[in-house]
């Protein structure tokens, strides 16, 4: 932060300083001045290790909103007013956690959210994933269109959808500014299509694809029913979920429920591609059924809500209740616990949760090589027709 700074340019250098933002009257104080610089620095922060700019105090919080750290005040003199030094390390990205399907912070299910991908990196994805270990960590990356590429990995691999990491995605994203609350979210993703989210009140409203149960011609996997420790009599019905939720799901009778006990230890050596979804009718009054979700082979030995598997539970309790277009409350019964209310539209599956944010953080990012931003090396002093005064946002 000098006055050289001002006039001197590398087009190689790994220093980005930036000048100014300007938006017009009618879209001020709607938080598009942070959205745009947020954008740009994210697209430009790839080819340089940090971003640079000076600012005048009525200005600081909208770039903190941006991601800039405010240094303190500034050396260099222009006007009357005093200037602050904001800067953005490139080399962390930010990352929150969020606890979803509840209004309770330490309740729901956890998720990290990161505001990156690396590209695609999935050996980074899963790296991070299982530093974070947490049921699911997601990665999101704005797109051009507006929309966000989404991806999903356990600590020990990537699944084609996880319901409350989509829930604790959007929350992240309304949370911090990225998108507002009055806008929906849409999210892009490898293997299932397009899911939209949208705020209503305090809750987030997800649009999943409809996920149908195919009855099971047994008594499903070998080992199942021994594992989950119940007797063949209290089963009402075994399924196989699609391949984009390729759960097997149990029904049982209430009682049987409430007393399951599951041996996660054989669950893990039973042969199902995902996890184990056991469900029944609930005995509140509150909920029209209940379920527990058990994925020791993916990392999960019992996930605390599992917005995914809903989208075959919603159309099954449905049809066994004889309803529809109407929401249908649903507990699961982890040791967190999590509310859901869901209903099928169409080859839909409709999901409200609630969320809360419940930590952000900065991850740093592994050192690699910067790509070279020109050819040729050089350093000019600009031309006075060149130069630009700093000026306010």
């Amino acid at each position: 932060f000098t006055a050289s700074a001002m006039s001197d340019h590398d087009p190689l250098g790994e220093c980005l300083a930036i000048h100014s933002v300007v938006v017009a009257p009618s879209f001020r104080r709607r938080g598009v001045a942070a959205r745009a610089v947020r954008m740009y620095c994210d697209e430009q922060a790839p080819a340089v290790s940090s971003i640079k700019l000076i600012a005048k105090a009525p200005l600081l919080g909208l770039y903190r909103r941006a991601g800039f750290e405010v240094l303190g005040l500034s050396a260099i003199e222009h006007g009357r007013d005093p200037w602050f030094e904001c800067v953005r390390d490139t080399r962390v990205v930010d990352m929150v956690q969020v606890d979803a399907f509840t209004e309770n912070i330490f309740g729901g299910n956890p998720a990290a959210v990161v505001f990156t991908s690396r590209g695609g990196n999935a050996t980074w994805m899963q790296a991070v994933a299982l530093e974070n270990q947490l049921s699911e960590t997601a990665f999101v990356d704005r797109r051009s269109d507006g929309a966000f590429d989404i991806r999903w990995f356990t600590p020990t691999t990537e699944v084609d959808l996880c319901g409350h990491a989509t829930v604790a995605a959007a929350k992240a994203l309304y949370a911090t500014g990225r998108t507002e609350a009055t806008e929906p979210i849409r999210f892009v993703t490898r293997t299932v299509g397009n899911i939209t989210v949208e705020a209503r009140g305090d809750w987030l409203e997800v649009d999943f694809p409809t996920a149908d149960l195919e009855a099971a011609t047994d008594d499903g996997p070998d080992g199942l029913l021994e594992a989950l420790d119940v007797p063949k009599a209290d089963v009402l019905f075994v399924g196989r979920g699609p391949k984009a939720v390729p759960d097997v799901c149990v029904e049982l009778r209430p009682e049987a429920f409430a007393r399951l006990d599951a041996d996660l230890g054989k669950l893990a050596d039973v042969d199902v591609p995902r996890g184990v979804c056991v469900t029944a009718r609930s005995l509140d009054p509150a909920f029209a059924f209940t379920s527990r979700f058990f994925a020791p082979k993916a990392g999960i030995p019992e996930d605390p809500v599992t917005g995914s598997a809903h989208t075959l539970l919603t159309k099954y309790w449905e049809t066994q209740l004889g309803t529809n277009d109407v929401f249908l409350g649903a507990y699961q019964a982890s040791p967190r616990g999590g509310v859901l209310r869901c209903k099928t539209v169409g080859d839909r599956t409709i999901i409200q949760g609630q969320a809360v944010l419940v930590l952000a953080a900065k991850l740093r990012l592994p050192d690699s090589p910067k790509p070279r931003r020109g050819r040729r090396r050089r350093r000019r002093r600009l031309g006075t027709s060149d130069a630009v005064a700093p000026q306010q946002a």
